[in-house]
């Protein structure tokens, strides 16, 4: 007997040979958006994180406050410096005194959390820190 000669849906068939309590579910619960299983949390339940707590540096927005080592604020996030496969490089700083945009190496970043960026340079240090010069 070949497959052609098999009554059709005998193999696919939840009614067919294995029974009527055959699970016809491929996948497990959760394979879909409104399927979360039993006991699931919801999004709103989820362990997101606070304003204090530290995150990775793709999380930081531009206009995120920037301070030095002793809390001061002394500029503000303009932009992130990374590569496209999530490696850090630094941050693009626009100083509170009014100088031009600085360059912050990722080694002088000591703490990244959604409400602030800590580095470990000064106001005095960053304004003379290397300039950035955006690309293109």
């Amino acid at each position: 007997m070949t497959d052609f000669e098999r009554n059709p849906g005998a193999i696919d068939n939840p009614d067919g040979p294995g029974g009527p309590d055959v699970d016809s579910r491929t996948l497990p619960p959760g394979d879909t958006a409104d399927d979360i299983g039993e006991g699931e949390p919801k999004v709103a339940e989820l362990d997101l994180p606070g304003p204090d707590d530290p995150v990775a540096w793709n999380y930081i927005e531009a206009g995120t406050e920037v301070v030095g080592p002793n809390g001061d604020k002394i500029g503000t996030v303009r932009q992130m410096l990374g590569t496209d496969e999530g490696i850090f490089h630094g941050i693009a700083v626009d100083p509170n005194r009014g100088s031009d945009l600085r360059m912050v190496p990722s080694s002088q970043v000591t703490l990244l959390t959604t409400s602030r960026v800590q580095i470990s340079l000064d106001a005095d240090a960053l304004d003379q820190a290397e300039a950035y010069t955006p690309l293109g």
